[in-house]
């Protein structure tokens, strides 16, 4: 039985048993943009794109007591079926001050997680911050065994390399979260790490996430996040450490803050991440990245939108004694406008600009029009 099937069976038997009602959503977005270029800046480790020309979304959730839901989300890409999400949530068990939810559950540090969606996303692309692949891939081979052997890489993409954090799939794990006044408070355990998530506990030890916003007014949002633990594994990685080392030593973590601002017609949201992973085979390898991006509706039912987006990688020390970034820094420029034709459906069209330093081969620009329905 494969992993659809399994969540799917779940579903139905828990709430059949338990004679929930189950809520069932879903979204539709059908995307006609240029085809000319290689659009390796938004492919997920599977290979899906916002840009692609039609993704859907199924999502279940279902009551099962007076303070617990289950929630199920389903996602198409590329002809592909996979689980987005699958976990249970229990809220008021503490008043509103502690709440819980565990199983294949959302990623527990960044915000934009909650507008990833093509209804409540004001562009179409992903932040690089929860997408972009580094150079730095999610295999250990003979080829990345030294930082001569790592720079070269920098010329050829991998949908493998590790992003800074990974929104386009999520981690089995437990999150407790809550309030008090104004502060909103989140302390989280994942299987994985936030920049390679796993649906399978792979390794003993989990990362640890936190995560505080506070809401100086409701327009005015300051937040910091934070994230530690090991990432490999030897599911992942197989038997290829040095000789008395352990998966467990390899730390990857980082730390970033979170900002919101909203005064009558024009939203202003901005994220920024340092993180590092720590590697058998190559020094700590650290990097930058966030956005900032601005809506503003100027007419009942327009707005136009915009985000700057940075990935900024540390430096490597080579054996000559120089010093190179690791990865190629890029920088991205999204813009478009938009109209909600109805309540269902929302018409955007944009233009995304990828800039990558050092090298124009590896510039990528788009021009795409997206319709996203709800039903």
């Amino acid at each position: 039985m494969n992993k659809f099937t399994l969540i799917v069976v779940l579903l139905c038997a828990a709430t059949g048993l338990l004679r929930a009602e189950v809520n069932v959503a879903g979204m539709a977005d059908i995307v006609f943009k240029n085809s000319d270029n290689d659009d390796f800046t938004n492919v997920t480790f599977k290979q899906h794109s916002p840009f692609h020309t039609l993704r859907t979304r199924l999502f279940f959730d279902a009551a099962l007591g007076d303070n617990s839901a289950a929630f199920v989300q389903l996602m198409t890409d590329n002809n592909s079926v996979i689980i987005y999400g699958a976990y249970i949530r229990f809220t008021d068990l503490a008043g509103k001050y502690l709440n819980l939810q565990a199983g294949y559950i959302p990623t527990p540090v960044g915000s934009f997680g909650a507008r990833v969606y093509s209804d409540k996303n004001p562009l179409i692309g992903t932040p690089l911050l929860f997408n972009y692949h580094s150079n730095i891939v999610a295999y250990i081979s003979d080829s990345m065994r030294s930082v001569e052997q790592l720079l070269p890489r920098r010329d050829t993409r991998f949908n493998l390399g590790l992003p800074v954090v990974y929104d386009a799939c999520w981690n089995t794990g437990v999150e407790i979260y809550g309030s008090a006044g104004k502060l909103d408070y989140s302390l989280g355990l994942v299987s994985g790490s936030v920049s390679l998530p796993t649906l399978e506990q792979a390794k003993d030890i989990p990362q640890v996430t936190t995560k505080l916003n506070y809401y100086f007014h409701p327009g005015l949002m300051i937040g910091a996040a934070g994230f530690f633990g090991p990432y490999l594994s030897d599911k992942v990685y197989g038997d290829v450490l040095p000789n008395g080392h352990d998966y467990g030593e390899y730390m990857n973590g980082g730390i970033g803050y979170d900002f919101y601002w909203s005064s009558r017609f024009i939203e202003i949201y901005s994220e920024t991440y340092y993180a590092m992973w720590e590697h058998p085979y190559l020094p700590n390898l650290d990097v930058t990245s966030g956005y900032v991006e601005a809506k503003y509706k100027f007419s009942p039912g327009w707005y136009c939108a915009g985000r700057f987006d940075f990935f900024e990688p540390g430096e490597v020390t080579t054996a000559s004694g120089s010093e190179e970034k690791w990865d190629y820094p890029v920088k991205r420029y999204e813009f478009g406008v938009g109209h909600r034709l109805n309540r269902q459906a929302l018409l955007k069209l944009v233009t995304q600009l990828n800039r990558v330093d050092q090298t124009n081969q590896l510039d990528v620009d788009l021009y795409a029009l997206q319709l996203s329905v709800s039903f």
